[in-house]
């Protein structure tokens, strides 16, 4: 009879048994509170699930998962809330300088299986930043990240940052941007190579594929009590996003180039369409709706709706190097440009070659390809709105971008796999080898 037991258990375990059911476990914070979370991390393995209960707890400390999870050694799992306004987490961390860690938490993702957080509202505190690190901080190399369900209300610093190479999808989410910066997207180590975006612009562009960050179906929120304008979210350094079927209520798109940033490149390129603006500023006139500064987009099917205030164009273009200096890159031309041509990752420019190091070498023109961004079907108050430049001895309509569709294009699949749950997301261990029955 024992070996009959033994020979039915190991076929479960081969044949007939959910791996996830039988290895990954789920655990129970006993509080919201920053001790209870972190013991409850710290017990957690590849592929477990630690709950966190209602509360309102306030963190002085940041939760660095990275220290949180046992022996240092980081871990794909899920952190599960118990929804939002129900788990509500403050940020009571002190923003000073180093050896401070500003933000609330951070986690180092690793590639394997899934990565996500889900179910609570992070509110911010009331110290300010001193480093501009953002209240959630994402870096690493997960291809399988989520973050859903959320509320994350920034006040005295960023929401959210995300870093290295990162991908996956950040879906179902409020972010309240009536004080802070909702969203900042870096992809500064792309393929897990180098840093400020060098890599990311040395490869090829992977336009409608699902090798990028997807923010799609979130609402970004402006509270409107005055005519203060507010940009949901930002990035720059090599990043790669797609933002599709968000609404964006009295607040705008934008990217950042090759220049304010410093070493930073510019956000590599950016695929935007779906999305609905709502504009309501009382007296509040800007220049458009989504703005870039740099890199290879498309952009199209967004639909803005003004009731106060003036748009001059839903989407616009500009390069800031063509009229300034910024350190290391001087201003357009110098010898990272093609004279006379094109400027280094300028709308219309894409893949070019590798350069390294906090100062960069080789310094020289890269030899960026043409690329140009696309715009097609966005609309003011139902009325076609065509991209424009600020800048049209640069950036120049009909060579670097053109208000039409892309050839060739179509976009990735919706909702993310991430989402539809058609994607892997904690693969269970491989079966065990060489068994003997005795």
């Amino acid at each position: 009879m024992g070996r009959m037991l033994k020979l039915v258990g190991i076929l479960c375990l081969l044949l007939f048994c959910d791996a996830k059911t039988l290895w990954a476990a789920t655990i129970t914070a006993t509080t919201c509170s920053y001790a209870d979370v972190k013991a409850a991390l710290d017990r957690a393995a590849n592929g477990d699930t630690v709950l966190v209960p209602p509360g309102t707890c306030t963190w002085s400390s940041s939760m660095d998962f990275d220290l949180a999870i046992s022996n240092g050694t980081n871990k794909y799992l899920t952190l599960q809330g118990a929804g939002i306004d129900q788990t509500i987490i403050i940020d009571g961390v002190s923003k000073g300088q180093y050896p401070n860690i500003p933000y609330l938490f951070r986690w180092t993702t690793v590639s394997g299986g899934l990565a996500r957080i889900t179910g609570f509202t992070f509110q911010g505190g009331t110290e300010t930043d001193c480093c501009n690190k953002g209240m959630i901080y994402i870096r690493g190399d997960s291809s399988l990240f989520r973050f859903d369900h959320n509320k994350v209300v920034p006040t005295k610093t960023s929401g959210m940052m995300i870093w290295g190479n990162v991908r996956g999808v950040i879906d179902h989410n409020t972010f309240d941007v009536s004080k802070a910066f909702g969203l900042y997207t870096f992809h500064d180590s792309w393929q897990a190579v180098g840093g400020y975006g060098d890599n990311s612009w040395a490869t090829p562009g992977s336009l409608g594929t699902a090798d990028a960050l997807f923010i799609e179906d979130n609402t970004f929120r402006n509270d409107q009590t005055s005519s203060y304008h507010s940009y949901a979210n930002d990035g720059w350094a090599g990043g790669r996003v797609v933002y599709r079927r968000n609404t964006y209520i009295a607040c705008t798109w934008a990217n950042h180039g090759t220049e304010s940033s410093g070493r930073q490149r510019s956000q590599r390129q950016y695929e935007v369409y779906d999305n609905t603006f709502i504009w309501d500023l009382k007296g509040n006139n800007f220049a458009s709706l989504i703005g870039s500064r740099g890199g290879v987009g498309v952009v199209f099917n967004n639909t803005a709706l003004i009731s106060n205030g003036t748009i001059n164009s839903l989407f616009d273009l500009t390069y800031y190097r063509a009229s300034q200096s910024f350190s290391p890159w001087g201003q357009c031309p110098s010898v990272w440009d093609q004279s006379g041509t094109s400027c280094l990752d300028q709308t219309g420019k894409g893949q070019g070659e590798l350069t390294t190091g906090d100062s960069p070498s080789p310094a020289k023109w890269l030899n960026q390809a043409a690329d140009p961004t696309y715009a097609w079907n966005n609309t003011v108050n139902s009325v076609v709105s065509n991209a424009v430049s600020h800048v049209p001895s640069v950036v120049a309509l009909n060579r670097d971008f053109f208000n039409q569709a892309r050839p060739g294009y179509s976009p990735y699949t919706y909702p993310h796999p991430l989402v539809s749950a058609s994607a892997p997301t904690n693969p269970p261990p491989s079966p065990p080898q060489n068994l003997t029955v005795r």
